[in-house]
């Protein structure tokens, strides 16, 4: 068996930076949507990416007749359409905010850059994700995850509107109140809850 070539290699180091910086994957991975092998699932989706472009890796240095003989790689939409599946099927998570596509638009980037000879990309992804390490993912409402909301330059940031609106669904109250009153609300919408006979 021979071993990888250095593109194959420099591009999963790449990958498992990536993933460690998607937000909805991080908070997947730290809930243990996926269960107890959550982490493990994370290292198994970088490799089922790394491997749809196995076959396109160039063995040697990249040169522009070999990459004309390389095929056509994988494009973000087909990268999207992994992520949203795996996501679903091994974390039970459904994805409406784009954060996918950022994350495959940024895959087919760095299969370019490490095509080229560049590191670029794979050196500030992990950095980083370093400094990410051990951090509890927080969800915050109205911002954009994927590389927008990790500090990954993107240039089309202003024509998006993919706010992460939070439907909360409304509490149903009995139509009859013991005693007769009024609920008690507290100063910041609170209703009091009493035990029977103590209001």
């Amino acid at each position: 068996m021979s071993s990888p070539s250095p593109v194959a290699v420099l591009f999963a180091r790449g990958i498992l930076a990536r993933l460690a910086l998607w937000p909805a994957l991080r908070i997947a991975v730290h809930n243990l949507w996926g269960g107890p092998e959550s982490a493990e699932k994370q290292r198994w989706l970088a490799g089922v990416i790394v491997n749809q472009y196995e076959d396109h890796t160039p063995h040697t240095a990249p040169s522009t007749s070999q990459s004309q003989l390389l095929g056509t790689v994988p494009d973000a939409f087909y990268i999207e359409e992994i992520l949203l599946q795996i996501m679903f099927d091994e974390f039970e998570v459904t994805l409406e905010d784009n954060s996918a596509y950022d994350v495959a638009r940024d895959v087919v980037r760095l299969w370019e850059d490490v095509c080229g000879g560049r590191d670029t990309l794979v050196k500030e992804w992990e950095g980083q994700a370093e400094r990410i390490k051990g951090n509890v993912p927080r969800v915050e409402e109205g911002t954009r995850s994927g590389s927008d909301s990790e500090g990954i330059d993107d240039d089309d940031e202003e024509d998006s509107d993919d706010d992460m609106s939070v439907d909360v669904p409304r509490l149903l109250g009995h139509s009859r109140h013991r005693h007769g009153g009024q609920p008690e609300v507290d100063g910041e919408g609170f209703t009091t809850v009493c035990r029977k006979g103590r209001r």
